[in-house]
């Protein structure tokens, strides 16, 4: 999501669009006590890594299909990627053009 964000921002709102989406980041990471709590509480608790992981996956789809593609793709009611094709996003893109 982080890809997606970061592309659309600059193309609206100009150079000042990294700083912005660079402090939500922060927000997400600098999470208050009660977040914490109901994110343990729900399950919801993403590592750093995970989101890297995943701003990773997002950045070579759309290197792969190009962005108006991939929003394509996560708009329909698909699969979610499997761990291998984190790893590999063109086996997942392959998996939902078949």
């Amino acid at each position: 999501m982080d890809y997606l964000v970061d592309s659309v921002a600059i193309r609206v709102i100009g150079g000042d669009a990294l700083r912005i989406a660079e402090a939500v980041r922060r927000r997400r990471v600098e999470a208050s006590p009660d977040d914490l709590f109901v994110q343990r509480l729900l399950g919801l608790r993403l590592t750093q890594d995970q989101v890297q992981c995943g701003k990773s996956f997002t950045a070579g789809a759309a290197d792969r299909v190009g962005e108006q593609r991939l929003c394509e793709l996560y708009a329909k009611p698909s699969p979610l990627p499997t761990p291998a094709e984190f790893d590999a996003p063109g086996l997942w893109i392959a998996r939902l053009e078949l």
